[in-house]
């Protein structure tokens, strides 16, 4: 087959996807070939999928490409395996059927099974469970902070309680999107009642230093998170975008162990996971297993691309 292209990583993202921009530009200095399928563009292609091979072939503007067992040696996969949309009463009976059909091809390319995954939709899907997230962190040995699930506020033993979604939560507002922040409140000043849906109640850390841990296999990249004027954050880091700072820190060895351990549980090789230092003590607070680092990237420097790309290229 002339002018075909026959892709060694496949890159699952989409249109406005930073990191994904860095791995793209990183593969190419490498001078390894490479496919980039933004989900946002896919109703754009034209594909012959054979699950039983498996074999992709298909074409995209002026691209054609081959997607093959015997070529394709690792997937980069920057997608969320839960819909997270919230039901929009504007979105026509076929946009609905579109995007539900073009997911579950997403999701189907897990079929491709002997090559390295940065990760597999089939482990991302587990991982992303965030109670089974507290659970396994809790079960290996990660210090976390006490948490119930209820759809009723409760006083629980501890000065603060953090008051959190389940699930990331990113609401529809009609041309904007509302994101779902922690909230921390003085336990003496809750008023205990019932709402319609659930959410975790935890234990309030305060002090504490937020700390975003990437990690890339066994290469664990740790990056503390404060305010430019050097003050505590005591609410969603998130929040404060504009007025942070970013550096690179050196985990103790043990809580590096944890992190590696923790990824290994869930059969991931890529993992971007929040810990908080509160009380000399590192608590695990969630992980993303398709998590952004861009951000941490342009701000410290570190050629966190670079690392992924020879993860991807072994």
């Amino acid at each position: 087959m002339e002018n075909v292209l026959f892709p060694s990583v496949l890159i699952i993202s989409n249109r406005y996807d930073f990191s994904s921009d860095f791995i793209a530009v990183e593969l190419d200095n490498q001078k390894i070939s490479y496919l980039r399928i933004n989900r946002d563009e896919l109703k754009d292609y034209i594909i012959e999928f054979n699950p039983l091979i498996p074999v992709i072939k298909g074409s995209f503007k002026d691209i054609s490409f081959c997607i093959s067992s015997e070529t394709l040696k690792s997937i980069y996969f920057r997608a969320p395996t839960f819909l997270r949309d919230i039901f929009q009463d504007d979105i026509s009976e076929e946009e609905q059927l579109i995007r539900s059909q073009w997911t579950a091809f997403v999701r189907s390319l897990s079929v491709f099974e002997n090559i390295i995954w940065l990760n597999n939709p089939i482990d991302i899907y587990k991982a992303e469970i965030k109670p089974h997230q507290l659970y396994i962190a809790n079960k290996i040995g990660f210090k976390v902070p006490s948490t119930l699930i209820s759809n009723k506020t409760l006083k629980i033993d501890y000065e603060y309680t953090a008051i959190k979604s389940i699930d990331t939560a990113i609401i529809n507002l009609g041309e904007h999107e509302g994101f779902v922040y922690t909230e921390l409140y003085k336990t003496a000043e809750i008023v205990e009642q019932k709402y319609s849906s659930p959410f975790f109640i935890q234990q309030g850390l305060i002090p504490k230093l937020d700390i975003r841990v990437t990690v890339v296999e066994n290469e664990v990249i740790a990056v503390k998170i404060f305010q430019k004027n050097n003050s505590e954050i005591d609410i969603d880091w998130r929040r404060l975008k504009e007025e942070l700072q970013y550096e690179i820190i050196e985990l103790p060895e043990n809580v590096k162990e944890l992190c590696i351990q923790f990824l290994k549980e869930f059969n991931l090789k890529f993992g971007g996971i929040d810990l908080v230092f509160c009380n000399n003590e590192y608590y695990f607070i969630e992980i993303n297993p398709t998590g952004e680092w861009s951000w941490l990237q342009q701000n410290t420097g570190f050629k966190f691309d670079n690392v992924i790309v020879n993860a991807l290229n072994k």
